[in-house]
């Protein structure tokens, strides 16, 4: 198999399978063996969690990138193009380099078929590529790996990195990684490694208890997030600020109380990173103002981002009961009249639960669905709603053009992360 042209490949991955019922990723170590193992050929942090991943990836780069470091990340899904997947020192891998790495690898599905090995998932393949790119990048610094489910079965989980980071356990991936949040906290876990620190903001006694047994048997540092040091002093739609240990009047641009507790997250992993690459020849020391200055100057496309100002309309990525309960928090605080919800989910989520906390929030609820094929139908989920004043409208355009001309103080798209890359481009048009 070999591709001539990146269309071509992009449609081929997107429709192979995403998961698999391996039980250990000895399959992925063995892809990445027919390449010599390039994920040992550079330094990584590994990011795992329910929720909080994405952004805390993305303070990361742009704190490291302030400080002058060559900066790789490896995140899921994309929200604009596929290729922002993998980015690399200010760009996403270019469609060049992703054909050039794709036929790499399809290049050795002789060699596993020959050793009756699986062939890879859509993830196997994207996180291997991602891996074969990073490698032959002679002057990054840094890669920052988000885990793309889970943990321990996780694609990206044969590397060994410097830092591992958990952000918080919720319930989402249920069918694949458990039906309790313990079961769900081992699972992400399972990318802690002998002697390696961890980091986490989990905040429940028990999975913390999960959390320090599991790095006493493994000789690794924890570090637990310490919500007791932190003083929230201002949060609206403009920035917010806050204090936290001994880091004051600290200010973050990305919107709710969820993203103070990610960027609290971001100190402590600096502080850990500090003291880690203490030793290292060339310096990769972050000092304060160059840890103030990312943490105001990050953005995330599709994280309560906004498009519009009049009519004000935001949106958002949120896709399971965590994510909902923070924004709905955040929305809750903020002094708006009249506030619309514009929702679509995926069909194998929460979805009476995230319908249920949308429904106490807003005065308003439009249902309606996206292209992507795990989209829930739009009148399963307005039946779903017991809001007094709610809206089935099947077509996005249709939506689209319902809020600009039905306006009210506030309007947020959320439900899944697939919503918002669909949606995003229509309303950055208008």
């Amino acid at each position: 198999m070999h591709f001539d042209d990146v269309l071509t490949f992009k449609n081929w991955i997107e429709n192979e399978r995403r998961f698999t019922k391996s039980t250990t990723i000895e399959r992925m170590k063995f892809y990445a063996s027919l390449f010599d193992n390039p994920q040992n050929s550079f330094l990584s942090i590994h990011v795992t969690g329910t929720n909080g991943k994405g952004s805390t990836v993305a303070y990361l780069r742009t704190i490291f990138e302030k400080k002058g470091l060559k900066v790789g990340t490896f995140t899921s899904p994309y929200i604009t193009i596929f290729n922002e997947r993998i980015y690399y020192n200010h760009h996403y891998i270019s469609d060049e380099d992703l054909l050039y790495y794709a036929n790499s690898i399809l290049d050795k599905y002789d060699l596993i078929d020959e050793n009756h090995i699986e062939r890879p998932t859509f993830f196997d393949f994207i996180t291997l590529l991602c891996f074969l790119y990073f490698r032959d990048q002679r002057d990054l610094d840094i890669a920052v790996i988000e885990v793309g489910m889970g943990g321990r079965l996780d694609a990206t989980n044969i590397i060994n990195p410097l830092l591992s980071v958990i952000t918080n356990v919720s319930y989402d991936h249920m069918e694949q990684l458990g039906n309790t949040l313990e079961l769900i906290t081992l699972e992400k876990l399972g990318i802690v490694k002998k002697c390696v620190p961890l980091i986490t903001s989990i905040k429940e006694n028990n999975l913390l208890e999960l959390c320090k047994k599991k790095c006493n048997e493994l000789s690794s540092e924890l570090t637990i997030v310490d919500f007791n040091q932190l003083k929230i002093k201002k949060v609206d739609l403009e920035r917010s600020t806050f204090d936290y240990k001994t880091k004051t009047n600290v200010e973050i641009s990305l919107n709710g109380f969820h993203q103070i507790e990610n960027a609290c997250l971001i100190i402590d992993i600096i502080e850990c990173w500090n003291k880690i690459t203490k030793s290292f020849k060339q310096d990769f020391y972050i000092s304060d103002e160059i840890l103030y200055d990312g943490l105001i100057s990050t953005k995330w496309p599709g994280r309560f981002e906004l498009m519009n100002n009049n009519p004000l309309i935001y949106i958002d990525g949120g896709h399971n009961i965590g994510c909902i309960n923070r924004i709905c928090e955040f929305i809750t605080s903020l002094n708006f009249k009249t506030k619309r919800c514009v929702v679509a989910i995926s069909s194998d989520k929460e979805k009476e639960k995230m319908i249920e906390q949308l429904d106490k929030t807003f005065d308003e609820l439009i249902f309606t669905h996206f292209t992507y094929k795990r989209s829930s139908n739009a009148d399963a989920l307005y039946e779903m709603s017991h809001a007094k004043n709610k809206i089935l409208i099947e077509d996005i355009d249709d939506v689209i053009n319902y809020v600009y001309n039905h306006q009210v103080d506030f309007t947020l798209f959320i439900g899944s992360l697939y919503f918002i890359s669909e949606i995003r481009p229509k309303l950055m048009k208008n």
